[in-house]
């Protein structure tokens, strides 16, 4: 499944759209429509089109303005469009799905769009990894993987935490093998729990590990990668 994209990306797309804006100002600290258009031809594909729906955004919320900006009728905008067009789309405060983005006016789907292409594979990995444990575990909010159709790798692995939990049974949960596609590639999990915390194992589609972490599970402790 798609990772989810996190706000604060989001957030850091659209304070560069902003910063954007305002530096298409000019000696008065005021952008005009033909001030934005000019710096609109620096820019390409979302990026551009995000501030080009940024600017008439602005200009549509306070007309008086008369198509100029100012740092700060930017300020302003940013704040609403970080609360109204962003916040209010991540009902559970666990970063964007597919399904939450496709919801957002245009202004938050370019951002989320940037915002998705710029995350490694690492990183949307370990975001779609806390849908494991955030706000509590789930073994089942990714898609299962038979344990016949695991890597030589996973499968060591797998066995070895199977052994683990038989030993320590009641202390320590079997283990659970999972799939996931982050930042355009396919991941396997290979997981643990205990009643609080956790261990988990990311295999790349050849096999091979690709990250692990271990953690708590709960919202205030996230996944520590190492």
């Amino acid at each position: 499944m798609p990772a989810n994209v996190s706000r604060k990306s989001v957030y850091q797309v659209l304070d560069r759209a902003a910063k954007t804006l305002v530096s298409a100002a000019g000696t008065d600290g005021r952008a005009t429509k033909a001030e934005v258009t000019e710096k609109l031809k620096e820019l390409s594909g979302n990026e551009r089109a995000l501030v080009d729906t940024f600017f008439k955004f602005m200009d549509h919320r306070d007309p008086s303005e008369g198509a100029r900006v100012t740092p700060a009728a930017v300020k302003s905008a940013l704040t609403y469009a970080k609360s109204k067009l962003v916040d209010a789309y991540d009902a559970d405060g666990h970063g964007l799905s597919a399904a939450e983005r496709a919801k957002m006016s245009n202004i938050g789907k370019l951002a989320s769009q940037i915002a998705e292409a710029k995350l490694t594979p690492k990183q949307a990995a370990k975001e779609t990894a806390r849908l494991l444990v955030e706000p509590k575990w789930n073994a089942d909010a990714l898609p299962a993987v038979p344990v016949s159709d695991l890597s030589a790798s996973a499968k060591r692995s797998f066995d070895a935490m199977n052994r683990s939990a038989i030993r320590n049974q009641g202390l320590i949960d079997a283990p659970i093998a999972r799939k996931l596609t982050a930042g355009g590639e396919q991941f396997t999990v290979v997981a643990q729990f205990t009643h609080d915390s956790f261990g988990i194992e990311l295999y790349d589609s050849k096999g091979r590990k690709f990250a692990h972490g271990s953690g708590w599970g709960t919202p205030d402790a996230p996944i520590e990668w190492k």
